[in-house]
């Protein structure tokens, strides 16, 4: 009954979405709303919404913005936003969710349904619309959650649709897994905590399970083993839990991506989500952390050597994962939130 209200993908706002993937992917026009989409609900195009139409037409994208104002705060938005060498259509009074004005976006963008994206914040309209007119949807985040009283009752329903929308898409994952990867100091371990919470799955951390199966701390293998030892170890562990776990949250080790035979087994074990964190942020977490708790290869060394080996090991962490997550500026449960969307 709900899934015609549910959108192809999420994302937190228009504004971080990985439009040069989607072209690659084939797509040539965007079809936009306006208020809570691009900007506050009133407001007029700014300094980001220019330089996101410039990118845009750079990359070759057609747009259009679709929105079902009145014609004077459209056009207004309109002329703000179509400056130099800016592209643009505009349609008001959409009547959103009807389907023919989604229909006249594509006409005046020379698009079609199979190349053509709808990217708005609201289910009821927007995705709802892009739906029934046979275009791929991109959920956003509203910008302000200020809204009008019509527009917050609407708001309460969407809540339900979602929880039923992220429900099925991990029903679809079926015998899959979510895993984290990241540097030390990126949080897979408190990320992984609560998002298993949130999704009902279970949680493993690779260096706690490789202690229990070998009955040893990290540190005492590293001082009597030697890393290689240890790496080793973390192969026969990933290949253990690819055998037995199911609906699970996994916290890979740091290191775990960086050997070529763990990646493939990485990717067939679930989903990997990428925690990325600017190099700042991770040097002062790691800073802080308390020697005890400080991952055994980084405790020794200095500030330096772990940015080397930061900047060495962060190559390989988006070549492996599915997703990538932003961690700078964000909660523990704002991670996990944003985990959870991108699946």
């Amino acid at each position: 009954m709900f899934r015609m209200f549910y959108p192809a993908e999420l994302a937190e706002s228009s504004y971080d979405i990985d439009y040069e993937e989607l072209y690659r992917k084939g797509y040539r026009g965007l079809i936009y709303d306006i208020d809570n989409t691009l900007v506050e609900h009133g407001a007029d195009a700014n300094a980001e919404v220019i330089e996101l139409f410039r990118r845009l037409n750079k990359i070759g994208f057609r747009i259009c913005l679709l929105s079902n104002n009145k014609a004077p705060r459209v056009r207004r938005f309109y002329r703000g936003a179509r400056v130099k060498g800016v592209k643009l259509h505009y349609i008001f009074n959409a009547h959103k969710p009807r389907r023919r004005n989604y229909l006249k976006a594509m006409v005046l963008m020379r698009t079609t349904k199979k190349n053509t994206l709808f990217i708005g914040d609201q289910l009821f309209t927007d995705v709802y619309g892009a739906n029934r007119s046979g275009i791929r949807s991109i959920l956003v985040k509203p910008i302000n959650r200020r809204e009008e009283v019509q527009i917050i009752l609407k708001r309460k329903l969407e809540r339900v649709v979602l929880k039923l929308y992220h429900r099925n898409r991990w029903e679809k994952m079926n015998q899959l897994n979510v895993v984290l990867i990241g540097f030390s100091g990126s949080g897979k371990t408190a990320v992984g905590e609560v998002l298993a919470k949130q999704m009902g799955f279970d949680f493993i951390d690779t260096d706690r399970y490789i202690e229990e199966k070998v009955g040893m701390k990290i540190a005492d293998i590293f001082r009597t083993k030697g890393e290689e030892y240890f790496r080793d170890l973390e192969s026969m562990a990933l290949r253990g839990i690819l055998k037995s776990c199911t609906h699970t949250v996994i916290s890979a080790g740091a290191g775990m991506p960086i050997r070529q035979k763990n990646q493939k087994r990485l990717r067939k074990l679930g989903t990997v989500v990428y925690l990325n964190g600017s190099e700042d942020l991770i040097l002062k977490r790691l800073a802080e952390e308390d020697p005890e708790n400080c991952p055994v290869l980084l405790t020794e060394k200095s500030e330096e050597a772990r940015r080397d080996l930061l900047l060495r090991w962060r190559f390989a962490y988006p070549m492996v994962a599915h997703r990538t997550v932003d961690i700078d500026d964000r909660t523990v449960e704002q991670v996990a939130d944003a985990v959870r969307d991108s699946l």
